[in-house]
Formats: structure tokens, C-alpha cells, sequence
């Protein structure tokens, strides 16, 4: 799932990781086809979620892969285990990308969840200050000592600003 970056990873970090996003989790695989010809041709580097979308990139001497999708754009995600590989295919009302790979169970699910929850998440509204960590957390205080927020809801989304600094 995430864990040591693989060399289209490092390259993703270095040419296309805008500036405040964070990379969540990332798995190894293909897109296209395995005998596929054109723009179905096969095309194996690394599925790359972020806080804001969700990516293929593969780094190569010839040039370079990279299909992107923002997380709110994301209509339905659908999953299929077959013989030991799995697909994760992701729909928008125009487009989809679908992504397959040997990876274990368990990270692939692991990928499936963080996209789930992170693409279900409200964007902030206009007057929301999404720069400053800080001054969210002060308000999410307030909130809780106001009784607004239990304390379970106060700590996970202390946990997801905290990792923002």
C-alpha cells in the first residue's frame, strides 16, 4: 500500500505533487491491456492517491504516463478480484480509469477504503481557511467544548489536520 516509493513514485513526488497535497497510499500495477495495441497497450507504474485526486503515473525513458482524476469528480468505484489480480475501477461522468494489480488483499482494500472516505469528504466552504491547520484545530475545539462534537469526531479530524503540518 504505502511504504518505500518505487522509482514513478519518487518521479510523481518530484513533477507532479502540487503544493499542500499528500500522497495516502500507493500500489504497483498496469493500466491497458496485457496484448493490447494503441492507447489500450499496457502500461505498468504505480496508482497514486492523494488527498485531492486520484492518479496512474509511470516514469519511463520514452516519456511518461500520467491519467489523473480529482477525488470529487469520482461518480462510482467499482472492484473485481479475479486469479489472484484485482481492478480498481474508478468512473466520472465522463471519463474512467482503470487500474489493475497483483498487490495483496489486504493493500488493495486498504486503497479501496482511504479512497472511499477521502472522496465522500465535504469540501470546505469559501469562508473555511483550508491553508491553516492550526486555526482549524483551534475552531474544531470549540466546537467540542461547545458540545457541537463529541469527542470521538473531535479526534479524528484532529488526527487528519495534524497531519497536514
Amino acid at each position: 500500500m504505502k511504504g518505500i516509493d518505487t522509482k514513478h513514485v519518487t518521479a510523481f513526488r518530484a513533477a507532479k505533487l502540487k503544493s499542500g497535497e499528500q500522497i495516502l497510499a500507493h500500489l504497483e500495477g498496469w493500466v491497458g491491456d496485457v496484448m493490447g495495441k494503441g492507447d489500450k497497450t499496457q502500461r505498468n507504474g504505480q496508482f497514486i492517491l492523494t488527498n485531492e485526486r486520484a492518479c496512474f503515473y509511470r516514469k519511463g525513458l520514452m516519456g511518461e504516463v500520467f491519467e489523473t482524476i480529482p477525488l470529487p469528480k469520482i461518480t462510482s468505484v467499482e472492484t473485481l478480484s479475479r486469479m489472484g489480480w484485482r481492478v480498481l475501477r474508478l468512473h466520472t461522468s465522463h471519463d474512467e480509469l482503470a487500474f489493475k494489480t497483483f498487490e495483496a488483499k489486504e493493500s488493495f482494500e486498504q486503497v479501496y477504503e482511504l479512497l472511499e472516505q477521502h472522496r465522500h469528504q465535504t469540501p470546505a466552504s469559501p469562508g473555511t481557511s483550508q491553508s491553516d491547520p492550526m486555526e482549524q484545530l483551534k475552531k474544531l475545539g470549540e466546537l467540542r467544548d461547545s458540545g457541537l462534537l463529541t469527542e470521538d469526531e473531535f479526534a479524528a479530524k484532529k488526527v487528519t489536520l495534524l497531519a497536514r503540518l
